[in-house]
């Protein structure tokens, strides 16, 4: 079984083990159940919000196959564009952001913050291959800065959530997206770092 079917299957018995608890609380509506009700009341909840989260997860594999199609810019697999089609297409990851990214001898990056000599490696490759006209440079940073802004703001939300969340499912969630933001906010500013040292049309 593929990792979408897999998720599309597990977002079904969700659904129908929520529908079930659902059920249970009907049956026993009654006040001498209560001690009862509010134990499976807390099952049936955390019931719902894994079916929320899988609900998520198969819209965002959705969502990022239909980002792949419109800005993958090739069917050559040697070409770097397609890499994350050819992840997703040999079912290789689920969805293929940062965290599987391809880091040496490491393997995928997952959830790691990755060491400062490698990431300058990985900038620097990308530079090497990738070369800006000046004029692209300033429009590029001034992007990047916003970026930048964003991910500021989104870490600290995150971080909100991961102190005050008691449920462990919202606070793994929101711990692995506080990392996966750290990973972003270095990238971003390796990249203002490197763009800085290079001149640019005003």
């Amino acid at each position: 079984m593929r990792m979408a079917e897999a998720i599309t299957s597990l977002k079904n018995v969700e659904k129908r083990a929520e529908k079930e608890y659902q059920n249970l609380l009907k049956a026993l509506n009654s006040p001498e159940y209560a001690d009862l009700r509010v134990l499976l009341m807390r099952m049936a909840l955390d019931t719902m919000l894994h079916r929320r989260i899988v609900e998520a997860i198969e819209k965002a594999y959705k969502d990022s196959i239909k980002l792949i199609e419109k800005f993958g810019y090739g069917e050559v697999p040697e070409i770097p564009e397609d890499a994350p089609r050819l992840q997703v297409s040999s079912d290789l990851v689920l969805i293929p952001g940062m965290p599987a990214l391809p880091v040496g001898h490491y393997g995928f990056l997952g959830g790691r913050i990755p060491p400062e000599d490698v990431l300058k490696e990985i900038i620097d490759v990308i530079n090497r291959k990738v070369v800006l006209p000046p004029e692209k440079i300033k429009e590029v940073e001034s992007i990047l800065k916003k970026i930048q802004e964003l991910s500021k703001e989104m870490a600290e939300h995150y971080r909100e959530l991961e102190k005050r969340a008691v449920h462990p499912i919202i606070q793994s969630i929101a711990e692995a997206a506080l990392k996966n933001e750290e990973q972003h906010r270095i990238v971003v500013e390796e990249l203002l770092e490197e763009y800085s040292k290079k001149p640019s049309k005003s």
